[in-house]
Formats: C-alpha cells, sequence, structure tokens
C-alpha cells in the first residue's frame, strides 16, 4: 500500500486558477476505472468550563475506492484496509467505525444515490469482533445506526456532487444552484455554496467549493459520553443523561475535478452547541464541540516488482 502523508496544513497552499478562465462545466462522465487511495482523519474535542479546548479522540483510517461507470451510472467500492486512530473513543465513535467496514459498494447517477449496500452487514460484523464497554455497545447497537451510517454516506455523495454544468470559477453560487432544483435537502439547511478556484491536489487540478450549513446531531451520545467521561469536565456532568442533542455550523469543503466529479479532497469543520440535562433538578447545561474531517484521495498506481525494474 503507498502512504498517504496527511499535511494538515495543505489548505493554506496557494490556489492555482488558471489564467483569465472565470467559468468551468462540471460534469460525472468516468470514462475509465479509477481506484483511490483515501485517508480520512477526524479531531473530536469539546471546551471545558475555561473555554479551553480540549482533544479527546482522533480518528485515522485508510481505505481503496474503485470508481468505476455504465452509462450515467457511477460505482463505487470502498475495501477497508488499516485504522490507526487513538484517542478516549477511537473505536467507538460510530460515524468512524463505518470506514472500517470491510466492503461498502455504492451506485449513483448524478447527485442521487440509487444504490448502498454493505453497511447492514458489515457493520454487525465490525461490532461482534471490537471489544467495548456494555454501555457503548448498547448504543451502537440502537437499531437506528445503520439507517443513520447510510445517510451519511448519501450526504458525503450529496455535497460532492452539488455542482452540475457551467459553474464561476470563483463566486457565490447559491442562487444558480436553487433554480436548479440541487438545495432541497430534508435534514441540513444550506446557507451558501462558494466557489474557490482551482487548485492542484495529487497532480490533478480540481476545483474547491465550500457549502456553509447547518445541521442537528442525531445521536449526540458519544460526543456527550467523551465531555463528560473523559475528565474534560468535573465527574459530577455525568448525571446530566437527559435532553442530550447538538446543532452544528458546518463548512463542507470539497476539492474535485470538474470533468470527472472524481474527489481530491474534503473537509468538514463543524462547531456544536450541545444541550444536556439533570434528569431529576432539571438543570440545563451547553457545552461547545469542534469536530472536523478531513479526507484525502491519492490516485493508486502499480508500484513494479523489482524484477521488472
Amino acid at each position: 500500500m503507498n502512504k498517504i502523508k496527511f499535511l494538515s496544513g495543505m489548505f493554506a497552499a496557494a490556489m492555482l486558477t488558471a489564467c483569465g478562465e472565470s467559468e468551468v462545466s462540471v460534469d460525472y462522465k468516468l470514462n475509465a476505472p479509477v481506484t483511490l487511495e483515501m485517508y480520512t482523519e477526524s479531531y473530536y474535542a469539546t471546551l471545558d468550563l475555561k473555554g479551553e479546548e480540549k482533544m479527546g479522540t482522533i480518528t485515522a483510517t485508510y481505505a481503496d475506492l474503485n470508481y468505476s461507470s455504465k452509462g450515467d451510472t457511477t460505482f463505487v467500492k470502498r475495501n477497508y484496509v488499516i485504522d490507526k486512530s487513538r484517542g478516549y473513543l477511537k473505536n467507538f465513535m460510530p460515524t468512524e467505525l463505518a470506514w472500517r467496514i470491510k466492503e461498502v459498494s455504492l451506485a449513483a447517477v448524478d447527485r442521487n444515490v440509487t444504490s448502498l449496500t454493505g453497511i447492514d452487514d458489515g457493520y454487525d460484523t465490525l461490532l461482534a469482533h471490537v471489544p467495548m464497554p456494555s454501555r457503548w455497545r448498547e448504543q451502537l447497537l440502537n437499531p437506528e445506526f445503520k439507517p443513520h451510517l447510510k445517510r451519511l454516506e448519501k450526504h458525503r455523495w450529496e455535497m460532492d456532487h452539488l455542482l452540475k454544468g457551467v459553474v464561476p470559477v470563483k463566486g457565490n453560487v447559491t442562487e444558480l444552484l436553487k433554480q436548479q432544483g440541487r438545495l432541497n435537502f430534508a435534514l441540513i439547511k444550506v446557507d451558501s455554496v462558494v466557489t474557490k478556484g482551482f487548485t492542484n491536489r495529487d497532480h490533478r487540478k480540481c476545483l474547491d467549493y465550500v457549502v456553509y450549513l447547518q445541521e442537528t446531531e442525531s445521536f449526540p451520545y458519544f460526543i456527550w459520553e467523551q465531555h463528560v467521561g473523559s475528565k474534560i469536565v468535573p465527574d459530577k456532568f455525568k448525571a446530566y443523561t437527559a435532553g442530550l442533542k447538538g446543532e452544528y455550523r458546518t463548512e463542507f469543503e470539497v476539492m474535485i475535478e470538474p470533468e470527472t466529479g472524481l474527489p481530491c479532497q474534503e473537509r468538514e469543520v463543524k462547531v456544536g452547541t450541545h444541550t444536556m440535562i439533570h434528569p431529576e433538578t432539571k438543570d440545563t447545561v451547553t457545552f461547545t464541540s469542534h469536530i472536523s474531517y478531513e479526507r484525502l484521495y491519492n490516485t493508486k498506481r502499480d508500484i513494479p516488482d523489482a524484477a521488472e525494474q
């Protein structure tokens, strides 16, 4: 496996905008199968009572993604490679466990996912082999988790495929996308979409855009568990088990090849406001989370055997 080097400062690199190019045509036409190596890294932190950020969990996972197409349909098969996570909930963040499912297959036409397989059986198999406290296993066995993980897969695909047709290389494209009916989502509220120009990733010319959105946390237990269970706040807050919820303001940054729709890089930065209530006293407390996801996609290139060199 070629090791992908993750550089946290990559988004500070200079943007390489083509001289005089003001518009670009975005399409999702793949002429030949392509395999990408994906490296995904996530940071889960909350603020303590002094307002200082405390890191709790850092996840890191490698996977291979094979892209192919037939007609208007794009097919993606994801195969788990290895996990390098660390921290308080390194084996238990449900959205991160999904990357460790052995194989997940997706089919889509444009931004619409038409088929998604592998999560149902794969998630059950994964949980059966991961040792954990019973209280966490009970949470992860919630029957709503697998539908939630499927929604996240679809959400990432939709964010990566918001643009279609001719769009400005740099500019606010919110109204254009509204007119095209491409911002009609039930579970998130998109505030705006802004294209930022071209950037070079993996020797590929990629279009960079950011989706500014608001969303709610479907399963707020685990960020609460990290906040109260890893000494970020005093133990008394472990009793605040009722009314758990979270609301996020999110910046979802996407870099894609405009000709094929293949991803180059994705970055989500979330600032969350979380609520927890003491079930007896009804005392209500809020806390803040800082969560970021970064996914880097490199074209997988075969390394010739020594005998062939």
